[in-house]
């Protein structure tokens, strides 16, 4: 695992861990952070081809997207909040025994459909309510909104009788042209 120190606006790498190109869904990353960043923390991984991947750092972890593991080395920094961000840190990657041939992988989400991912399902209390997923939080809360619904029927619960003599009024004039 790659470790890195953000103070401030500075982020230092932590280990020496070395990296091997080619790996998929292996390598991470952990992050330790000065009090100020605070809120969801993006890291930014770029390949040495100048392709950039944000990735959602959860509980100071996150994966390094396969894409940027190739030689000979890729960029990491991050950001947080209205906009703090961080210098770049290189990471040096060493050559795979790894013969890729004509695989195809599925790319990284990016930092969007994470977010979608990490949604969870929505459910119903025992109180009635739906409690839905707080992402800050990291727990269920309660919406404050029963889960059972009504459907209004139309004549009884949303027509006034003020409505309904004016709905009279345009069908006998507009549509029945006034001839009843």
């Amino acid at each position: 695992m790659l470790k890195f120190s953000v103070n401030n606006q500075v982020i230092t790498r932590e280990n020496d861990f070395r990296v091997v190109a080619d790996s998929q869904n292996y390598l991470m990353a952990e992050f330790t952070f000065s009090d100020e960043w605070k809120d969801d923390i993006i890291a930014i991984f770029g390949n040495s081809c100048g392709e950039f991947y944000n990735v959602i750092i959860d509980e100071g972890k996150c994966a390094v997207p396969w894409e940027v593991i190739k030689t000979p080395f890729f960029t990491v920094s991050v950001f947080c909040g209205d906009r703090i961000t961080a210098n770049i840190v290189t990471v040096d990657v060493e050559k795979s025994g790894f013969d890729q041939g004509e695989t195809s992988k599925p790319p990284t989400p990016d930092a969007y459909m994470q977010i979608l991912n990490s949604a969870k399902t929505p459910y119903i209390g025992e109180n009635g309510n739906w409690y839905e997923w707080d992402r800050e939080t990291k727990t269920y809360i309660d919406s404050k909104v029963a889960a059972k619904g009504y459907i209004p029927i139309r004549g009884t619960d949303y027509w006034t009788d003020e409505d309904k003599a004016e709905i009279k009024e345009y069908v006998d004039e507009t549509i029945l042209g006034g001839a009843w």
